[in-house]
């Protein structure tokens, strides 16, 4: 397996892997999965900071890390991680832990500080995930984290995270 960037020549499969590995919850805009319809908003918004593919030999993962921002104290660099989507065949094979651990690398490479992310404590823990104090959309919960890459850079003062204009126009 091999992960790179994707290109515009990749819409199509990561919309396809993006919808199978996302269907069983079946929360669909349109004839959509939201999460490929969340995908494509992004790349149309041209907020894709990291946008990688695991291909064995085909598409078989993705992981997006779009641009938030953090009040009250703007000039920190931080993503948020999302979707992070491996094909249901491919799943608990190790395909999204490389994508993570890859995205994860290229965050820090880029210069961003924290990364934020929506999801299960269980699995991102192992990553140096933790549950976040910072307030969100979400509200408080172990289920938003965040992952720190610049050690103590979050301010103390009720720090709020905007995340890329998509998820509010599609309601995630």
């Amino acid at each position: 397996m091999m992960i790179r960037k994707a290109g515009a020549q990749d819409l199509d499969h990561i919309i396809e892997v993006v919808s199978l590995a996302f269907n069983a919850e079946q929360y669909l805009l349109g004839e959509e999965v939201i999460e490929a319809t969340l995908v494509r908003e992004l790349l149309s918004d041209n907020d894709d900071l990291i946008n990688l593919v695991a291909v064995d030999p085909q598409i078989i993962g993705h992981v997006f890390v779009s641009p938030v921002s953090l009040d009250p104290d703007g000039r920190l660099s931080c993503g948020q991680v999302a979707p992070l989507s491996v094909h249901p065949d491919r799943q608990t094979s190790g395909v999204g832990s490389a994508l993570v651990r890859a995205a994860i690398e290229k965050s820090k490479a880029n210069g961003l500080d924290v990364l934020f992310l929506l999801g299960d404590p269980n699995y991102y823990q192992r990553f140096g995930f933790t549950a976040s104090r910072v307030d969100n959309v979400y509200g408080i919960s172990k289920h938003f984290q965040e992952l720190e890459l610049n050690a103590g850079c979050i301010p103390a003062e009720k720090p709020y995270v905007h995340l890329a204009p998509a998820f509010s126009r599609l309601g995630i």
